[in-house]
């Protein structure tokens, strides 16, 4: 018999644990939720395969609901758990489902018919595609309601008394479901904290732990935690923690002679791994959502430590959700503006055209969006609901107008859609795309451009002509100027320090990739030492 994988409809698996992920942020012990919509995954499946047998073949239906049943050729409806045979000659098999919560899925033992992402959608006069599935999930065992990590036990390296109570460290931040063993108590309470400052100051506890052990033991939700405060209350207990994480081999290695940027690479991998999870998430312990200014980050950093293809595409889809579109992506332009841009980067680091095509209607959807709110001139302007972000700064003029730095998204949007639809062989839309980024950098250069101050002003409208790095990192970055003007910029913006200097680590990230393209390795160095 064939290998079999369980298989639903495309994107199921990714709304689904989306859906949970976001849905699971709490602050106290109180949920926090979302602040955009978030999608569930279809009740309803109806997946399909069509061969040419040579001779009469049997299979195994198998799903995760009672309500599924399937059939060949139009025959009778098997119910799930049904041994089928499968006739010589032409044959179509067709698997129905509905659940109530969760996301039906199909595992179908044979040969032609095992299941696999060759079964596809049908989609009721829509675009049929191939089924979803998860190369994690290949025994009938597993459950892919269930998101598949890995576990370690891990023990305190150290405690102290302390607040009338016991502190633990265990040594570095950590994430995983907190223990208590042999308890004393039936509820107490306990709380976490990445330094132990945090974890002792009780009142403005992030994670706090409502502990309710059951024969003397508690097992807690996945928390994010390097120390753990247990008050007196408490009595008596043993303490430890199952580590919690994906298990995906690093491919990437980096050691030079100078042993802080080695330990500067150690860390900043780690925390990278820490939030490789369902998807790439903004921080391990407070939010724990999936933001796709952090996300297209990640991806980029992902490309060279871990290769891990499979989070960013989980992510992307996350990000993407289903259904027609109210918001930007987390309500923000430049996310969606980096949703665009992610996925043709992604075929650049992977040749993966499989997945663009795949991607291609998600991508085609979330332009039309983004069109949908330009103004007259094809340029961005807030829209109601929109937080117009970029970074954490207060310098530049967010609201006064259409800001240059969406407006260089935009540019760089368009121009990798364009090189997606040519790569899918979508000829009618790869010259539109192409020539509405050539339309915006003509007016990126022509609206924003200070021959005085030799550099691009945040806002043509509100006339201010307030220089700020944020459009002139782009700029470079995203090679949206002249050689000249970008010689001008690195002169009058980059290293000027009469320029506020960008202060989130957020956005450091773009300057420092700017300085990377234009080969100041040094300003790079200097910055990472700092």
């Amino acid at each position: 018999m064939k290998q079999a994988k369980w298989i639903w409809a495309p994107k199921a698996f990714e709304l689904y644990h989306g859906m949970l992920v976001h849905n699971r942020r709490t602050i106290g012990g109180t949920y926090h939720p979302p602040m955009w919509r978030v999608d569930a995954p279809s009740r309803n499946l109806f997946l399909y395969k069509t061969a040419v047998l040579e001779k009469e073949e049997t299979l195994v239906f198998h799903a995760n609901t009672k309500d599924a049943a399937i059939r060949v050729n139009g025959s009778e409806w098997y119910p799930e758990g049904s041994t089928v045979t499968v006739p010589a000659g032409k044959v179509m098999v067709k698997a129905n489902a509905y659940k109530n919560g969760g996301f039906p899925a199909f595992y179908i033992e044979g040969d032609t018919f095992a299941s696999d992402e060759s079964w596809k959608l049908g989609s009721y006069g829509l675009v049929d595609a191939p089924a979803g599935t998860n190369d994690m999930y290949t025994e009938f065992s597993d459950n892919p309601e269930v998101f598949k990590f890995a576990y370690e036990r891990i023990f305190p390296v150290a405690s102290e008394k302390v607040c009338g109570g016991t502190l633990y460290d265990f040594g570095k931040e950590s994430f995983g479901k907190i223990i208590f063993e042999n308890a004393e108590k039936e509820k107490f309470e306990a709380f976490c904290g990445e330094s132990r400052e945090e974890a002792l100051d009780t009142p403005n506890s992030i994670v706090k732990l409502n502990v309710k052990c059951e024969n003397g033991k508690y097992t807690s939700e996945s928390v994010a935690f390097r120390f753990v405060f247990v008050p007196k209350t408490a009595g008596e207990y043993a303490l430890s923690a199952d580590f919690e994480f994906l298990p995906v081999e690093n491919k990437g290695t980096f050691r030079c002679e100078d042993e802080l940027v080695n330990k500067i690479y150690d860390i900043a991998g780690y925390t990278l791994t820490l939030n490789s999870r369902e998807a790439y998430f903004d921080g391990i312990k407070r939010d724990r959502w999936v933001w796709g200014g952090d996300a297209y980050q990640s991806f980029l950093a992902n490309y060279y430590l871990a290769f891990d293809l499979d989070t960013v595409r989980r992510t992307l889809r996350i990000l993407r959700g289903a259904g027609e579109l109210g918001t930007h992506v987390n309500t923000i332009p430049d996310y969606t503006f980096y949703w665009l841009i992610s996925l043709w980067e992604y075929y650049c680091y992977t040749g993966d055209k499989k997945f663009v095509r795949s991607a291609y209607r998600d991508m085609q959807d979330l332009l039309e969006f983004a069109e949908s709110r330009l103004s007259a001139d094809g340029l961005y302007e807030k829209g109601r609901g929109d937080w117009v972000f970029v970074d954490w700064a207060d310098n530049f003029d967010k609201d006064a107008g259409p800001i240059c730095a969406e407006q260089m998204l935009l540019c760089h949007a368009y121009e990798c859609a364009a090189k997606c639809a040519e790569l899918v062989g979508d000829a009618e839309k790869a010259p539109v795309y192409a020539a509405r980024a050539l339309d915006v950098r003509e007016k990126i250069n022509r609206l924003y451009w200070d021959e005085e101050k030799c550099a691009f002003i945040d806002d043509y409208k509100s006339g201010n002509r307030n220089v700020t790095r944020h459009a002139n990192i782009f700029a470079i970055l995203y090679d949206l100027t002249s050689a000249e003007r970008k010689a001008e910029i690195i002169e009058k913006v980059i290293k000027n320090d009469a320029v506020p200097a960008i202060v989130t680590p957020y956005f450091k990230f773009f300057e420092l990739a700017a300085m990377c393209e234009i080969g100041d390795f040094g300003y790079v160095a200097n910055m990472l030492r700092s």
